[in-house]
């Protein structure tokens, strides 16, 4: 088998400008949390009221269970082309499951996760990984994280 990457759908889209994404490790758990996209979000020019719901902000946590190895950081949104699973379709700002990874050893239960954010990229093996809160009003992730750690 090959190395392939396939979108995770499972996670609500990120805020593509600044999500602020913040990690816990718990024991064998690793936390991250950071602000979502807000799909209707008018424009800073639109004219829009201040109560539009599309300035709305939260966050969303994600929880990878039974990690085996995590990295937090580089490459960012403008390096990703240097990382390794680029050519087989790794993108910026999303969530990717990498299937037949190389960091998984073989006849493995662990699965490899990545979220490519604006300033770094999450890489996790792990038993599993699940969104624990798709909606957490608010965008200081470095609170919100404290909720579920």
């Amino acid at each position: 088998m090959s190395t392939r990457v396939i979108s995770w759908s499972d996670p609500p889209a990120m805020s593509v400008g600044a999500p602020l994404p913040v990690i816990r490790r718990v024991a064998d758990s690793l936390i991250a949390a950071y602000i979502c996209s807000n799909p209707e979000f008018p424009g800073w020019d639109s004219g829009a009221a201040p109560e539009h719901s599309g300035f709305d902000v939260w966050s969303a946590v994600l929880r990878f269970d039974g990690v085996a190895w995590h990295h937090f950081g580089a490459p960012n949104d403008e390096g990703l082309h240097s990382h390794p699973l680029y050519p087989l379709g790794l993108g910026c700002y999303g969530f990717w499951e990498v299937l037949d990874s190389p960091r998984v050893p073989a006849a493995s239960a662990l699965r490899h996760w990545i979220a490519t954010f604006h300033d770094e990229t999450l890489e996790v093996v792990a038993a599993s990984a699940s969104v624990i809160s798709r909606r957490v009003d608010g965008e200081e992730t470095h609170e919100i994280i404290r909720q579920y750690a």
